[in-house]
């Protein structure tokens, strides 16, 4: 299996931080198809048009300012937020961030409302609730096959075996990674909500 490879260190992962990563994440990797994207431009799509400023902020400070963090990897740039809301989900959002772009977004709450994405040239290809291929939709999830298959292998399997699935998907696919060391460093931030 194409993914299998990575589920590990998302599985360490996910183990590591369960105490409060097993709450909620959101994890947005885009990939345009030519050349990065300044992280201003990211935060641009993201918010249709506001360009707050940047900021330096660590994940639990980003949660208390109701931010978003930002990076760089490679030509892909990343959005995490760890909180609250999710900026990203909505296909407007992800229509915006994948203009001349790969989006792939993987997203979970305390509520167990889970969801992996996969938007290309401004259109939602294929969308997979509760990381369940069996409720994919979409524009094309044909796009996805190898992807909802390696979901499939591992839909009834238990925590956090669908969530470390997800998030070697959007390696596997872009090239970035997440690792415990990414939450204990200060970021480039963006203010996206009203701080509590």
């Amino acid at each position: 299996m194409a993914f299998q490879h990575l589920t590990e260190h998302y599985e360490g992962l996910l183990r590591a931080c369960s105490g409060w990563l097993s709450e909620g994440l959101a994890w947005t990797a885009v990939l345009p198809v030519d050349g990065p994207l300044s992280l201003e431009e990211t935060v641009s799509r993201l918010l249709d048009g506001e360009r707050p400023p940047l900021i330096e902020l660590e994940d639990e400070e980003a949660y208390e300012e109701d931010a978003v963090l930002l990076g760089q990897a490679g030509n892909a740039t990343m959005i995490v937020q760890t909180f609250g809301k999710n900026y990203v989900w909505e296909s407007d959002a992800l229509g915006r961030l994948s203009v001349n772009a790969r989006v792939w977004h993987v997203a979970w709450e305390v509520t167990r409302n889970s969801r992996l994405i996969h938007a290309a040239h401004g259109r939602v290809l294929a969308e997979v609730p509760h990381l369940d291929p069996a409720y994919v939709m979409g524009d094309d999830p044909t796009a996805v096959e190898a992807e909802l298959a390696a979901l499939g292998s591992v839909v009834d399997a238990p925590w956090p075996a669908s969530q470390a699935m997800a998030m070697a998907i959007v390696e596997g696919s872009t090239g970035v990674r997440l690792d415990q060391d990414w939450f204990e460093r200060s970021h480039p931030a963006v203010v996206v909500g009203e701080p509590e």
